[in-house]
């Protein structure tokens, strides 16, 4: 359920994501303008394009162009200039697949086009360094560059020469950081050996010769304020922030006036924001912000963004909405818009919100090399420090309302689900949040007031909406949470949790079907053996459970069990026929640990669930980004439903055969965060549950 203060700001700030792990029938087609197109994010680069959008909802009228030859005079453009095509591809069809790879691209492509393409030093490069293509990859283009379904997913951009020759590509853009791909593209042309003329400053910078530009910037003589700022902004693009905040005193020292005084605030605003340092950044951009510069709309774009990671929700809406009305048309005025107009899910379009405008501090090593896709680069991290990133990640995320709010997980036109999604997964960084509270002990006070206020939130009733889908993971998850709560608290502290668990435990009760299965959306294996799972761990930590409960479920679960160990996909076998061993192998570790824990199963039949889980974890690790059936039953919204649950599971293996397992879910977690070190699998899911999986599958392997 949306926050009051943004349902009040942004009108019917309603948002519908559902949480469930099976998708609807796509959309019929729609004929409502494209809101990426709308909005005009990116434009000011002047794109080659096939005119082909797409809308939340559907396709809009399919746009009949031979795109072998666009491609083809794009590469001719670049030839004849010295230069590479940039290649933005923000939809690809898929004719090989058993399923869509991507569901819901249009969201993707609101934020690469406004967070990538709607950064100035990536737009200046688009324009001037490449030759710019935006075109969707059909079956032909597939072919032509072997960048195939599955293994290439969008929004993805890529690389080629004059002669068409794929460079370099990057694919499953998710971490959405306009300076880390400004950079990327100049290592791609310092790779590539493009070297464009350029005689003066500027010129070289747009060239993407930065050092050299830095270099010619750096040797004039009598450097006046602007000179200055140039060689600040030079020096931000090298990562040479001290330098360049430097630069910008000597600014404030050299010039006069408020134009100069202006933009120096801004650039201050940005370098401090860049390093981390948001609180620090905050009093440059509401000077800049507040002043007649030409980078007004900038630091208060910037300004809202930080405010929204500080954790005022409402004030960052509140500038979004000035910036958007006082600077309209402009780059950050249309960002701005894009953060304040309403999608089909009831949810902004734009990135911030969502968790997805990256303005973190990344690793070393995400700057260093050519990486192909946006997850973590450099060394694997220590658990502790994966912890600890993850938990300040997770404070970031948390809204004015308590909750974590960041999914846009949906089924249109409805809404009706979104409270009961959002109570799950704030049950669930809740949790992570408990588990890790000492990770980073400057936090701890932070954590504390964060678990309260999440509380709060998990407690009001208004936040559900009973008999709609995904209830039952609601009452799951909170559970989970009180479960642990109970365990770790005073007397007093786990007679309070068992009371609350005895209430969520009736209203799950209640939920369960007569075949004795949980539904989500429908009767389902899966969904049933989590909250079995965690109305077993309410039950061990105090909680009454029934016992016709359990053993309806248990029935049900074997009901859906076939003699190869694998459990069909929804409702029992005799209703649904068949389950290879690939396509259960996510639902399989969790439906026989509680079996187990039953009475109804074996060690042996644990340990063969948790092996095909392994075994086809590859399988599973390949579709985590997608966000729809992309290879047969696996799809990435089950992803860390599968990890964390087969986690759980784990546990009940003898202590010694433990440890083999923690250590592949120990390098599993280190080598899958994104460049800002958050974990997502589907993006309608989101990084709040991404990350807050991650760390309660980090915590199970601590134990």
């Amino acid at each position: 359920m949306p926050s009051l203060v943004l349902a009040r700001l942004a009108a019917a700030f309603a948002a519908s994501i559902p949480f469930s792990f099976a998708r609807a029938q796509e959309p019929e087609p729609a004929s409502t303008p494209p809101p990426a197109a709308s909005l005009g994010l990116g434009d000011e680069i002047p794109w080659r394009t096939d005119g082909q959008e797409y809308v939340e909802g559907g396709k809009v009228k399919n746009v009949k162009v031979d795109r072998m030859a666009l491609v083809d005079e794009a590469c001719a453009a670049a030839k004849q200039k010295g230069t590479l095509v940039l290649w933005y591809i923000h939809r690809i069809q898929e004719k090989t697949l058993h399923g869509n790879q991507m569901y819901r691209s249009p969201v993707l492509d609101v934020y690469a086009r406004q967070v990538l393409f709607g950064d100035a030093d990536t737009a200046e490069l688009a324009t001037h360094a490449f030759v710019p293509l935006r075109c969707v990859m059909d079956q032909k283009l597939s072919d032509r560059f072997g960048l195939k379904p599955l293994a290439f997913v969008e929004p993805a951009v890529v690389f080629l020469d004059g002669d068409g020759k794929v460079v370099h590509f990057v694919e499953r853009i998710r971490t959405f950081h306009g300076p880390w791909f400004a950079d990327l593209c100049v290592r791609v042309l310092e790779q590539a050996k493009v070297t464009l003329a350029g005689t003066s400053v500027d010129e070289l910078r747009r060239a993407g010769r930065w050092r050299e530009a830095l270099a010619m910037a750096l040797k004039k003589d009598d450097k006046a304020a602007a000179d200055w700022l140039q060689v600040a902004r030079l020096q931000r693009l090298l990562h040479q922030y001290a330098e360049a905040l430097a630069s910008v005193g000597k600014a404030l020292d050299t010039g006069k006036g408020a134009a100069v005084t202006a933009d120096a605030m801004a650039e201050r605003g940005l370098l401090l924001t860049l390093q981390g340092k948001l609180l620090d950044a905050q009093p440059a951009l509401e000077q800049a912000w507040r002043s007649k510069s030409e980078r007004a709309a900038e630091a208060g774009y910037r300004h809202a963004c930080n405010t929204l990671q500080l954790g005022d929700e409402a004030a960052a809406m509140r500038r979004f909405q000035l910036v958007a009305q006082k600077h309209p048309g402009t780059r950050f005025g249309k960002r701005a818009l894009a953060n304040t107009t309403l999608g089909p899910d009831d949810r902004p379009l734009g990135a911030a919100f969502t968790g997805f405008e990256s303005m973190a501090v990344l690793p070393e090593a995400a700057w260093q090399g050519l990486p192909k896709d946006t997850r973590w680069q450099g060394e694997h991290r220590s658990v502790a420090a994966m912890a600890a990133a993850g938990v300040e990640f997770l404070l970031a995320q948390q809204r004015d309302s308590g909750g974590f709010t960041d999914a846009r997980y949906a089924y249109w036109p409805s809404s009706e689900i979104t409270p009961n999604v959002w109570v799950a997964i704030t049950a669930i960084a809740a949790t992570a949040l408990f588990e890790h509270r000492s990770a980073v002990p400057a936090l701890q006070d932070r954590v504390d007031r964060a678990l309260a206020r999440a509380e709060s939130y998990l407690l009001d009733p208004k936040h559900l909406n009973r008999g709609a889908n995904e209830d039952c993971y609601s009452d799951a998850y909170r559970l989970m949470y009180f479960a642990r709560r109970a365990n770790r608290g005073d007397d007093a502290a786990r007679q309070q949790a068992i009371a609350r668990m005895n209430e969520i435990v009736q209203a799950a009760a209640e939920r369960q079907k007569a075949s004795g299965f949980f539904a989500h959306e429908y009767e389902n294996a899966f969904a049933t053996g989590a909250v079995v799972q965690e109305l077993l761990s309410a039950k061990a930590a105090g909680a009454s459970v029934p016992t016709q409960v359990t053993d309806k479920a248990a029935q049900a679960l074997l009901s859906a069990r076939m003699q190869t160990g694998t459990y069909v996909y929804g409702g029992s076998v005799a209703e649904r026929g068949d389950a290879t061993l690939k396509d259960s192998a996510g639902r399989m570790p969790v439906c026989e640990g509680v079996l187990f824990q039953l009475g109804r199963s074996d060690l042996d039949k644990v340990r063969f669930a948790l092996q095909n889980f392994w075994d086809h974890m590859q399988r599973l690790e390949t579709v985590r980004r997608n966000d729809f059936h992309s290879d047969g039953e696996l799809a990435g919204f089950f992803f860390f439903h599968s990890v964390f649950h087969a986690s759980e599971v784990v546990r009940l293996l003898p202590a010694e055969e433990q440890a083999p397992h923690w250590q592949r879910f120990r390098t599993l977690l280190q080598e899958i965060p994104e460049l800002d070190g958050s974990w997502l699998d589907s993006h309608e899911l989101g990084r709040s549950y991404g990350t807050a999986m991650a760390l309660l599958t980090l915590a199970n392997c601590a134990q």
